[in-house]
């Protein structure tokens, strides 16, 4: 079988696995409010302006409620519209491999898409709906055909256009970050390879062609509808958004530190591996080299530009790292490779034992001590399962750690790739079920369950906090209009102008 066609085998045998069990749990609060918004597109008929709790609903592009409604439309309103996000995981997963094929060759390309399907961060973004996996299948599917039309050719017109037709998508999914997220990387290589004639070979006019036929359409009809769409959306929700000083104030971003630690959770097991390869894209960098090294400094480019990116934004939240995701699998598959070449170096090896060490110390901390502090979180005891859990994941961590110290010590690039995949693997299902566990403290599920009890014609007032879009899981379990008390001081964003009255009951 052809490389591609092992990437496409590896991507459905990981989406089957990741889709097992995918109406479990519930929708959390927040899918609820992408999964009402479809739901109430298939009732209203109205798929060109979408809704929430029937209130015109414009803070986010289209593209992820229109899929869900597909489905729904299909299979009725159910938690397996989660399937969006579990296509758009394959779609990554085949990406992420064969531009790691470009990258490194296809052996690597392969195993950086295990490292992805192992991953804890992707496995629990493609079982969740929300428009994040959406976009980093944009943003790898962007970059691979980027690099396959710098290395063609012939038909490099046809890989910018996919390359252009991938970033459409994402702005319908996401807004300008794609743009972001894949124009730093590109422009740094871009610059250091051709300067700035390299911008031109993109094609910029063929982009701006694509981008109007796929993004204009819906923009426009929207702007033209509904007054007060384009400032909300070009100036609040993406300017003053990135400064948290968007109106309403409906999100409260995420400290630095702990936007930084989510993303390397996300990135485990693999992002131990990362670090090994940070020298070598430094080199490619300073274009001192050829070859792979400066393609480790794309790779490097592509994270740590995100990540930086976001660091700035005091509105950032811990999910924003997961397009960064598909980078730290390849710089895992780099290390792998090196590791089969002989060209890892005694000091890598003895690095990857210090941290098979530091894992197995931690893993024990945690079966001595994570259970006490488990039950100092005061909803852990309506989830008593946790604590078995916990105990699960601290074994899991010790095995682990002992696997990469007896791999790193013999110097067996095969045995720490395995053991990392094992425990990923592991690691994810343990995540998962613990998803399970909470999801009635954290779903409308339970509550709309305990109004459906209520006599009928009973008004159900629900006191919304400024982020007033947590009723959509509340209402879509409904399946009804929830009535809301205005949240105090509430600022409508500029296409409500007018028209709060209808949304919610006043205070006065």
């Amino acid at each position: 079988m052809a490389a591609a066609g092992w990437a496409v085998a590896l991507a459905v045998a990981a989406s089957v696995l990741v889709a097992l069990r995918l109406d479990g749990p519930p929708f959390f609060d927040n899918e609820g409010r992408y999964a009402e918004v479809a739901r109430e597109m298939v009732v209203l008929g109205d798929y060109a302006t979408p809704h929430l709790d029937f209130a015109l609903f414009l803070n986010k592009p289209p593209l992820v409620y229109w899929l869900a409604a597909l489905l729904f439309r299909v299979t009725g309103p159910s938690e397996w519209a989660r399937l969006v996000s579990v296509a758009a995981g394959a779609i990554t997963l085949f990406a992420t491999c064969r531009l790691g094929a470009l990258l490194y060759g296809e052996a690597a390309g392969l195993v950086a898409g295990l490292a992805l399907a192992t991953s804890l961060g992707f496995v629990l973004e493609a079982r969740t709906l929300r428009p994040d996996m959406l976009l980093t299948a944009a943003v790898v599917v962007a970059l691979w055909c980027w690099r396959r039309a710098v290395a063609a050719d012939g038909r490099r017109g046809w890989w910018l256009a996919g390359m252009y037709a991938a970033l459409g998508t994402g702005v319908l999914t996401k807004g300008l970050v794609p743009i972001v997220v894949f124009g730093i990387p590109v422009t740094l290589v871009t610059l250091r390879d051709e300067g700035w004639r390299g911008f031109g070979r993109l094609r910029p006019g063929l982009g701006v062609a694509a981008l109007a036929v796929l993004v204009l359409p819906w923009h426009v009809l929207a702007a033209v509808r509904h007054p007060g769409f384009a400032w909300d959306y070009v100036v609040n929700q993406h300017q003053l958004f990135f400064l948290d000083r968007k109106l309403p104030r409906d999100s409260s971003g995420d400290p630095l530190a702990f936007f930084w630690a989510a993303y390397a959770g996300r990135a485990a097991p693999w992002i131990l591996l990362g670090p090994l390869t940070l020298a070598e894209a430094m080199r490619g960098a300073r274009g001192e080299t050829t070859g792979a090294p400066r393609e480790t400094a794309l790779v490097w480019a592509w994270a740590a530009g995100l990540l930086l990116f976001f660091s700035c934004a005091p509105s950032r939240l811990e999910h924003y790292g997961m397009p960064a995701l598909p980078a730290a699998a390849l710089l895992a598959a780099r290390v792998w490779q090196r590791a089969r070449a002989g060209a890892l170096g005694a000091q890598a090896w003895t690095v990857l034992v210090g941290v098979g060490v530091a894992v197995v110390v931690a893993g024990a901390v945690g079966l001595v001590v994570g259970r006490r502090l488990l039950g100092e979180v005061y909803w852990i005891a309506q989830a008593p399962e946790l604590s078995g859990l916990m105990w699960l994941a601290g074994v899991l961590m010790v095995a682990a750690g002992i696997g990469i110290a007896l791999a790193a010590s013999r110097r067996h690039g095969g045995a720490l790739l395995g053991v990392l995949a094992a425990t990923g693997a592991a690691g994810a299902a343990v995540v998962v079920r613990a998803e399970v566990v909470v999801g009635p403290l954290f779903s409308w599920q339970p509550v709309a369950a305990a109004l459906a009890t209520t006599p009928a014609g009973t008004d159900v007032v629900f006191e919304a906090p400024e982020e007033y879009q947590i009723v959509g899981g509340l209402a879509f379990y409904a399946r009804r209009r929830i009535t809301l008390l205005e949240p105090p001081g509430f600022v409508p964003p500029t296409y409500l102008a007018g028209q709060t009255d209808d949304m919610f009951v006043s205070r006065t």
